[in-house]
């Protein structure tokens, strides 16, 4: 897509803790831990929430990255990471597609080829793909990711054919 690279303050879009509560009460949505779980500390692992794209309060956002990175007929996937506690990190891992991440609350350091990011809410993260990266959560965190998945078709997800067709 383009070198790993942050955007600042590329939207005002926000979601706290209590509208992930509210999304999570009104979807059945998979989930799964994304880090390596301590058995006594689950808490201070990562989570991912799957396939949020229909989640109604994400679909400005979503219509602005498709427009602003030209997005239109590209398989999606979008999916949430949330960590409640400092210190919580992902696995260090690469994806064999490019992936764009969104910030929607608190602070996340990603390491991507051994540089540091700061991400923000409301900041952009393009990570390549095949680049090694891991999300560290400075604070509590909640970021939007989109898997940019031109290597295959992704059933029942993001359906963005053109700006007017958005359907989420």
């Amino acid at each position: 897509m383009t070198n790993s690279k942050l955007v600042e303050s590329f939207d005002d879009f926000r979601l706290d803790f209590n509208q992930l509560s509210e999304l999570l009460s009104s979807h059945n949505y998979k989930t799964r831990s994304s880090s390596n779980s301590l058995q006594e500390f689950i808490l201070q692992s990562s989570y991912q929430i799957i396939n949020v794209h229909n989640y109604k309060k994400f679909k400005d956002i979503l219509e602005k990255i498709i427009k602003q990175y030209h997005l239109y007929g590209v398989p999606l996937e979008v999916d949430l990471f949330v960590s409640f506690t400092q210190g919580s990190c992902s696995i260090i891992h690469d994806d064999p597609y490019d992936v764009l991440i969104y910030g929607l609350h608190g602070e996340t350091i990603y390491v991507v080829d051994k540089k540091k990011y700061s991400l923000k809410a409301g900041d952009i993260i393009i990570i390549n793909e095949g680049e090694v990266h891991q999300g560290i959560g400075i604070s509590p965190r909640i970021v939007l990711s989109l898997g940019i998945r031109k290597d295959k078709i992704v059933k029942n997800n993001l359906k963005n054919t053109n700006i007017s067709e958005v359907k989420i």
